[in-house]
């Protein structure tokens, strides 16, 4: 009876405890972001009013160890953090280092102009722009991470068994001055999950969109991997040291690298598995293209490779395993084809227009990639094309297609950052024609029904059920 009695009261306890989980207002009771997180209990919620936050307490903001949410009132696009980080303002927005779980959260902001760097600028590991979890794992959602910079990790750096969740955040323009990883940085036995995420218009000498080092396996689904650069290697994906990123339903497109590799390179000892992904229009200026494979064996099913610039897959060594895929070129192994996917983007269901007026802000577009353009005779929906994939020219002497993400749009215009560095490649003049970018499978593509089921995910990239034989790539087509 003793015992009962006791267990009951915990269970009281524990009632009441959870009973008195609060929410803390940012500004209206607490002046800073960081002020209300060192007020908050675990449980609590700290609601940020919208507006932009800037200085001491709001960047390099702690959640010192405790399983809180810090959340935006309205979403991201009304909440900002700018750090205004600088050479003589190191500063990021969130730092996670005491053992943060998945209940510590951070859900609904813009974080801008993070910067972390050593004095003499020199590559140094672990300074990151935005977000950095050091054997911390919490979850940040529904985020806009863009415009930082790090060393390692210009948008989000994950250290020594970091495996923090990540969704539906669109991690843009971010970059890694002398280092790794320009939108999320890997390292050190740190596995994230990435998911419903675009990563694009990121830089960083290795892993333009994603880099993972030693013994990193993060799980990367229905994300959108597109033009990120890369001095180096692995612009859109880069594994190493038994690294073994599993890829679903993703696409990694128009990633661009002046060396070799762009869209995946793997090397010693990795083994990514890679399944219903589109690979294409990805460039490395000297070896590469789609998949660069070194003394690695990744396993690909179900997937597309093509228009890859020079190699769909360069092989150094190592024994990549493809299966059900769709290689431009072909490549040996079971349901594999050589066929014209028939992309919507190529057919007469294609969106397309012609700019009516020449690009604004031509004078600043080569520092910072970014430009408006503008088609009168558009009918868009206001802010429809945000996170969409454009190629904002398309002229006979371009050798490979240019894409730029809309960050906003009017009804007859977009604002794009350019996803190739300062090459400004996409630069558009009134009269050009434009075409978003578009994956998704015509009527009669080779690829509709034409996949194993065996390992491949129940739904696509867009959440809509995969038939009982599915197709090839990141979309089911439901035709």
């Amino acid at each position: 009876m003793k015992s009962t009695i006791l267990i009951g009261l915990a269970a009281l306890f524990i009632i009441a405890g959870s009973a008195t989980a609060k929410d803390l207002f940012v500004p209206s009771e607490y002046k800073t972001i960081q002020a209300a997180v060192d007020d908050a209990n675990d449980g609590d919620t700290v609601v940020v009013a919208d507006g932009t936050y800037t200085g001491n307490g709001n960047r390099d903001i702690d959640f010192k160890g405790k399983a809180i949410t810090v959340m935006s009132e309205t979403g991201p696009e009304k909440c900002i953090i700018d750090c205004q980080g600088g050479l003589r303002n190191k500063a990021c927005g969130f730092v996670f280092h005491k053992g943060e779980d998945a209940n510590s959260v951070v859900d609904g902001f813009t974080i801008i102009n993070g910067y972390r760097g050593p004095h003499n600028l020199a590559s140094s590991f672990g300074y990151c722009g935005a977000i950095r979890c050091n054997k911390s794992s919490p979850t940040i959602t529904n985020c806009i991470i863009r415009d930082n910079s790090g060393t390692a990790g210009g948008g989000v750096l994950c250290q020594n068994h970091a495996s923090p969740t990540i969704t539906n955040c669109t991690i843009i323009a971010n970059k890694s001055k002398g280092g790794p990883g320009g939108g999320i940085c890997c390292h050190a036995s740190s596995s994230p999950k990435i998911i419903n995420c675009t990563i694009a218009g990121n830089s960083a000498d290795r892993g333009g969109g994603i880099y993972c080092d030693y013994h990193c396996c993060p799980t990367i689904i229905n994300c959108n991997i597109s033009g990120n650069v890369v001095h180096e290697s692995g612009a859109g994906v880069y594994c190493s040291v038994a690294s073994s990123p599993t890829i679903t339903n993703c696409i990694i497109s128009g990633n661009w690298s002046y060396e070799n590799s762009s869209g995946l390179f793997c090397r010693n000892d990795c083994e990514p598995k890679i399944t219903n992904c589109t690979i294409c229009d990805n460039t490395g200026q000297e070896s590469g293209g789609g998949i660069v494979c070194w003394d690695s064996a990744p396993k690909i099913t179900n997937s597309i490779l093509w228009n890859n610039l020079p190699k769909e897959i360069f092989l150094i060594s190592g024994s990549p395993q493809l299966a059900y895929c769709n290689v431009k070129g072909g490549w040996k192994g079971k349901g594999n084809i050589d066929a014209d996917p028939l992309f919507v983007m190529d057919g007469p269901y294609a969106f397309t227009g012609t700019w009516t007026e020449p690009s604004t802000e031509r004078s600043k577009a080569h520092k910072t990639n970014r430009a408006t353009f503008v088609d009168s005779s558009a009918s868009f929906a206001e802010g429809e094309l945000v996170d969409e994939l454009i190629c904002l020219r398309e002229r006979s002497q371009d050798r490979h297609p240019s894409q730029s993400i809309i960050t906003n749009n009017t009804t007859t215009s977009v604002e794009t950052i350019h996803v190739v560095g300062n090459l400004v490649r996409g630069e558009a003049e009134k009269g050009d024609k434009y075409r978003l970018i578009d994956y998704y499978l015509q009527p009669g593509s080779p690829c509709i029904d034409a996949g194993t089921a065996e390992g491949a995910p129940a739904t696509d990239i867009q959440g809509r059920t995969r038939a009982p034989k599915p197709d090839i790539g990141a979309y089911e087509t439901g035709f």
